[in-house]
């Protein structure tokens, strides 16, 4: 048993956890949880920092219910909170970049509770119905680790091992890196994905019938309850320039995307860096363009005096354990010193 579990498991055995929980303290602060993607396969072995099981998710929501826990939606949550009037115990659901097994594996769960979510969503892949290429990249890469075969590098010819994270991780960086010095467009990005697929004898056809690694269709994403799911930005490209324009395009391309599919919803106004990553500059283009909150990855609990466009969230994952979990539901994590972090979520190959 390590340090930090040894304390929380004492605090919450002392009653600090519901004390807290109990607290005006507590009251006036709102937990944002945060989740990528859910597995329908083994995305959450390839990746337990991105992928939770359907099954975590459940237990989850099911610990916030015995918890006592309120769920609102985003909208109404920050609503409330700058209006002093948040239930006790208040929590949001918010999941990012839209994979297609949020309709498939998350949406499922929420409708059994009837719950409410955020879907910050990256609309690029959305109409071109192919992989993402970065996380399948390192998808296939890891699927292939023990085919006891290497991969061809598209330009040098030689051969990159598989077999060790480390060796992946250098395979993933050549390629990809490869890929964009090249500016290579989606369809060739695929081809080259096929190209690493069928040389470490993955089947790319299996991953395309299950959707691994896609995002969510545009029937998809109209078809989405607006009862349980609020559509909001998450860029188009998934990325943060550090240029106003560029950034400009990408929040105005993501919004019309977003409006083209959801047609009758509101226009968007919540936004959430990709993977976390945002610098001070992009706080005032937020303003201008009219966003009302954004999301970073940083842990912590939201209060009145946060700033909304650089609102913690704790991203949930398969390594955070249910008494850390319960920690943060409860509100006793926000007292425990922790070192500041911009980028807790990084693709992992």
């Amino acid at each position: 048993m390590d340090l930090k579990h040894a304390v929380l498991q004492t605090a919450k055995m002392s009653g600090l956890f519901a004390a807290v929980a109990r607290s005006n303290w507590r009251t006036r602060r709102l937990l944002i949880l945060g989740y990528h993607g859910v597995s329908v396969k083994d995305e959450h072995e390839w990746n337990p920092s991105l992928y939770v099981t359907a099954d975590h998710l459940r237990s989850r929501l099911k610990l916030l219910d015995q918890l006592r826990c309120t769920i609102l939606s985003l909208t109404d949550a920050l609503a409330q909170l700058k209006n002093g009037g948040l239930p006790p115990r208040a929590v949001v659901l918010t999941f990012d970049d839209g994979p297609a097994d949020f309709a498939s594996r998350a949406l499922p769960v929420l409708q059994d509770f009837g719950i409410p979510a955020t879907l910050y969503l990256t609309t690029y892949y959305c109409r071109t119905r192919l992989p993402v290429f970065p996380p399948a990249l390192a998808y296939i890469l890891w699927k292939g680790r023990g085919s006891g075969r290497g991969v061809t590098h598209p330009q040098a010819g030689t051969t990159l091992p598989v077999a060790t994270q480390r060796q992946r991780e250098a395979a993933f960086r050549s390629i990809h890196d490869f890929a964009v010095s090249t500016h290579m467009d989606a369809a060739s990005k695929d081809d080259l994905l096929r190209k690493v697929a069928t040389q470490l004898g993955v089947d790319l056809d299996e991953m395309r019938r299950c959707q691994l690694l896609h995002l969510l269709t545009p029937a998809q994403v109209h078809d989405l309850p607006s009862t349980l799911v609020d559509v909001q930005l998450h860029t188009h490209r998934h990325r943060t320039p550090r240029d106003k324009a560029s950034f400009v395009r990408e929040l105005a391309d993501n919004s019309a995307a977003i409006d083209s599919m959801r047609g009758w919803a509101a226009t968007p106004r919540h936004f959430c860096y990709p993977r976390g990553d945002y610098a001070a500059s992009c706080l005032p283009w937020l303003r201008e363009a009219g966003v009302s909150s954004a999301a970073t990855c940083v842990p912590g609990l939201v209060s009145a005096a946060s700033n909304a466009l650089l609102l913690p969230r704790l991203m949930d994952s398969m390594g955070i354990s249910e008494l850390t979990f319960e920690a943060w539901a409860s509100g006793f994590a926000g007292f425990i010193p922790r070192r500041r972090a911009y980028r807790l979520i990084e693709d992992r190959v």
